[in-house]
């Protein structure tokens, strides 16, 4: 198993000591920052001996040593201690053990679990602004663990200590494997129910997915699409008031996003529950914005149905936040909340009930204008309207401090009572369905349920299979354009757009198969792919004795991918082909959203002496400031300016001025341009005229297969050296 993974998650935010001799104790493991601040003696040398730098700590050695001494297998505790360094005041607690005759000191930072600690010992306002808090933070390092495990660490030499040290933490953890059985948990997992009056029937792990299974409409569609979730379990003990649990489930994936484990990790917030039933108010409301919770949504909806009056139910989901916290910071991102919660209550008549019902969630049961039990097309045109009226209030920008301004979008899914279904749970889970279809498209939009939407959903996993399936047997090939120089009419790239063959000989094209790559993550091994193949390629088109550079589109979780920049290199020198050869083409879009990413990938391979294009320039968030700070080398302008340069088209009109425009910045930037989608003469005419450098499009060839673009490359030209 790989400890970074926990690590990442805080479980083993901990410094782990053997001591070899009396005085002598050598550093087993740390990957934290505060060792040096606490004991700067042991940075210097090899083993190392403590030099009272930590009264507290050395306090505790006394006791340990006589367990040390006694060579019994055993455990003794420190409790916590605080230590002042930098103007920093760290949280401690240390652990002494004997395991197989070897004397271990493990030393945890425990700030986290001592602030969360004392807040429950607090009114219960703070307690759930930290709950929320937990939702984000195991969001954020959900996208940490993807990449960790194509990194596993293979050293042995520290594994019993740091399973051992594993066993101190207060989270429970269970690591799952693909079909959901334990492979591994620690004691504080089994502690959840060690109270001696409580008997459980079920392994604890099976017993916290039959409650999420019981108790959430979106179990189903969680485990089918192999998707993370936080959330709180109620498991009930009448006559007895039962516990409640915090649960983050994360799938971990390999490379080719595979479910490898299902990591699964709870903490008890029973007490957290037992301040809150002091408090109606925040029993039943949320303390950010004020509305009702999900609890009390759900027994408004109940009662709803129970009245028997048609009614939408509308799930809203946030587009965009994640990006606003990790730029603003979670100050921010709650203020946009509260204030977002605010205008959806604006729209929202008296009668109409809205609610707060996860991190960046809300819901709603909107009120139709007849009493009639039957739904017609102006129900639905009516919910449309209602929809696009808060997608329009959501999506004006919001102002805070500083000069800060955010821009958010909506995703809504709406299902239907009675006409979809007369029970609460399935109008849930049919609207979780609907909403996360509407997820799919980048931009805000309503999805109404229905059975041709879960037709889809259906059709859409069993595309993902087939997807899966594709990528390990290599069902994908790569179609070459060619892109030319327009003054001598020679080819001196070639685009490489993929294809995916079936094994029954169809040919599917990308447009079909990319986005649901992109959503599920598929698109990491796809992408690299792409860029061995090409490399193969191009080591096959100079070995007929031809240079063309090889351009490769990349996805926005490609430039995330932190392998991304070894790979490409990897690939390169395994072919023999110069970085020259190769050209990455990002959209503006990528370079906005992931900029300092972007930046420092972009940097490596400018170095490298990969060059770099922006596709589809123009129909983004074009920006002369990225432009000036990134090292890029080439502009694409996008296929539809291009097809507006018509017979009546001058230098005076708009179509032809923006072609221009984009031209004359280019050179005054020192970037080459290339015209996308050339397809009459007047167009390339224009073009040469305008001294545009380069082209591509059906005028010049359509995308060909392999064998086929090298017969048109020997046509065009004589094997020389690069253009």
């Amino acid at each position: 198993m790989d400890t970074s993974l926990f690590h990442a998650l805080n479980l083993l935010d901990c410094v782990i000591l053997e001591r070899i001799s009396e005085n002598k104790f050598e550093v087993l493991y740390n990957k934290s920052q505060w060792l040096d601040l606490i004991l700067p003696e042991s940075k210097s040398s090899q083993p190392f001996s403590f030099q009272q730098n930590s009264i507290y700590l050395e306090d505790f050695l006394i006791d340990a040593g006589e367990l040390w001494d006694g060579q019994k297998e055993g455990k003794i505790d420190s409790g916590i201690w605080s230590e002042k360094r930098a103007e920093q005041t760290f949280r401690l607690e240390a652990a002494a053990f004997v395991k197989q005759g070897k004397c271990y000191l493990v030393v945890h930072n425990i700030k986290q679990q001592f602030e969360e600690k004392q807040q429950t010992l607090q009114i219960a306002r703070e307690v759930l602004i930290s709950s929320d808090k937990f939702v984000e933070q195991h969001d954020f390092l959900h996208a940490k663990i993807d990449s960790m495990m194509q990194q596993i660490d293979n050293s042995k030499t520290i594994q019993q200590p740091v399973l051992q040290a594993l066993e101190q933490t207060d989270l429970g953890v269970a690591i799952l494997d693909p079909k959901l059985q334990l492979i591994t948990g620690n004691p504080a997992l089994e502690s959840l129910f060690s109270d001696s009056h409580i008997k459980i029937q079920l392994p604890v792990d099976k017993l916290l997915l039959e409650l999420f299974k019981k108790q959430y409409p979106e179990y189903e569609r969680v485990m089918s699409t192999c998707s993370p979730w936080v959330g709180e379990l109620c498991w009930l003990n009448p006559p007895e008031q039962g516990k409640w649990f915090k649960v983050a489930i994360y799938p971990i994936k390999d490379e080719n996003q595979s479910v490898l484990y299902w990591l699964l990790s709870v903490s008890d917030v029973t007490q957290v529950k037992f301040l809150l039933k002091r408090n109606e108010k925040l029993t039943h409301f949320d303390v950010l914005t004020d509305l009702p919770n999900r609890q009390y949504f759900w027994q408004q909806l109940e009662s709803k149905i129970s009245h028997n009056r048609p009614f939408y139910l509308l799930y809203i989901d946030i587009k965009y936040f994640k990006r606003i916290n990790e730029l603003h910071g979670h100050l921010v991102g709650d203020r946009l909340i509260k204030e977002l919660s605010k205008r959806l209550n604006t729209i929202a008549r008296v009668n109409e009930l809205v609610a707060r019902i996860g991190g960046t969630e809300f819901a709603i049961i909107m009120e139709l204008d007849h009493m009639h039990t039957q739904f017609s097309t102006e129900d639905q045109a009516q919910c449309t309207k209602f929809v696009n009226d808060l997608i329009s209030t959501c999506s004006l920008p919001f102002y805070f401090d500083s000069n800060i301004k955010c821009n958010v979008g909506l995703s809504v899914g709406a299902a239907a009572f009675p006409t979809d279904s007369n029970n609460a749970e399935e109008l849930m889970k049919y609207a979780d369905l609907a909403v996360f279809t509407a997820k799919k498209d980048t931009k805000s939009g309503l999805a109404f349920y229905s059975k041709k939407l879960v037709d889809a959903s259906l059709k859409r996993i069993e595309m993902e299979d087939s997807l899966r399936n594709a990528i390990s047997e290599q069902e994908f090939e790569l179609f070459l354009q060619p892109i030319i120089n327009i003054a001598s009419n020679k080819i001196v790239k070639a685009e490489a757009l993929i294809r995916w063959r079936r094994a029954d000989g169809q040919l599917i094209p990308p447009d079909q198969f990319i986005p649901l790559a992109e959503q599920t993550g598929l698109i990491i091994p796809i992408g690299k792919w792409i860029i061995a193949e090409a490399c193969r390629l191009l080591a096959v088109i100079q070995q007929q004795g031809y240079e063309i550079i090889m351009s490769v589109n990349l996805s926005p979780r490609q430039v995330s991918d932190r392998q991304l920049f070894d790979f490409i290199k990897t690939k390169l020198n395994k072919e023999s082909i110069s970085p020259k050869l190769l050209e990455l083409e990002l959209t503006e879009g990528v370079l906005i959203d992931n900029y300092e990413r972007v930046h420092y990938l972009l940097s490596k391979l400018r170095q490298l002496g990969v060059s770099v294009s922006i596709d589809d320039f123009g129909t983004g968030y074009s920006s002369l400031a990225y432009l000036q700070k990134l090292p890029i080398d080439h502009i694409k302008i996008d296929r539809s300016f291009i097809m507006s340069l018509t017979n009546n088209a001058t230098n005076g009109d708009s179509e032809a001025a923006i072609v221009l425009a984009v031209i004359a910045m280019a050179k005054s930037l020192n970037m080459g341009v290339i015209a996308e989608g050339v397809e009459t003469l007047l167009q390339k005419d224009f073009l040469i005229e305008n001294k545009c450098q380069f082209a591509q499009g059906y005028l010049f060839s359509r995308p060909l297969p392999f064998e086929e673009f090298c017969v048109h490359l020997k046509s065009n030209q004589t094997p020389t050296e690069l253009h």
